[in-house]
């Protein structure tokens, strides 16, 4: 059986590393929304408990704000890879393809340069906080390094998911808008 065959009827590599990728982003899907359910529900939990005169949840308020640190930066490289990130396309969308695909193309490019930077110096601080052993001290103690790692994975995902808009962009035919293509076209 020659290699093509085989890999028609196994489904090739690159296949299965898009649904992996995929399943992924699903799971950052899972995670935003599990977020902003703990944050709904949190937060009506301690306005029941402070109007009903027994106190406050202490941890409550902390607990929400970390809960929209995730949802935020697990949200950025979810919604990019859906297509569904905040965009001004009134201006690309009247300017001629060719000019918009390099439009598109230079903000893809800055896209990836900031998701490299924000990696770069996020997991730069991590490895310092986990070395150092520093720790968060509020109501909630958990390692300091794992605000900058979450940090970290966000941009990574935003650097891989910037990579593929520009291979899109890349091979999409001269007609194509590259911004119209289907999202997380690994």
């Amino acid at each position: 059986m020659n290699g093509s065959a085989h890999n028609r009827r196994q489904g090739s590599p690159r296949r299965g590393i898009a649904r992996l990728y995929a399943r992924l982003h699903d799971l950052l899907g899972l995670i935003v929304a599990a977020s902003v359910l703990f944050i709904a529900i949190g937060i009506s939990i301690d306005v029941i408990v402070r109007n009903a005169g027994y106190g406050v949840v202490s941890w409550m308020l902390e607990a929400t704000e970390y809960c929209l640190f995730v949802a935020t930066f697990l949200g950025a490289p979810w919604v990019l890879h859906l297509g569904e990130h905040v965009r001004i396309d009134m201006l690309v969308n009247k300017l001629p393809r060719t000019i918009s695909r390099i439009v598109e193309f230079a903000m893809d490019i800055t896209g990836l340069c900031v998701s490299v930077a924000i990696l770069y110096y996020s997991a730069r601080v991590a490895l310092v906080a986990r070395a150092d052993g520093a720790r968060v001290i509020k109501e909630l103690i958990f390692p300091e390094w794992w605000i900058f790692a979450l940090v970290a994975f966000s941009a990574f995902m935003l650097c891989v998911e910037f990579l593929i808009r520009l291979g899109n962009a890349r091979t999409a035919a001269p007609d194509e808008h590259p911004s119209r293509q289907v999202p997380g076209g690994v």
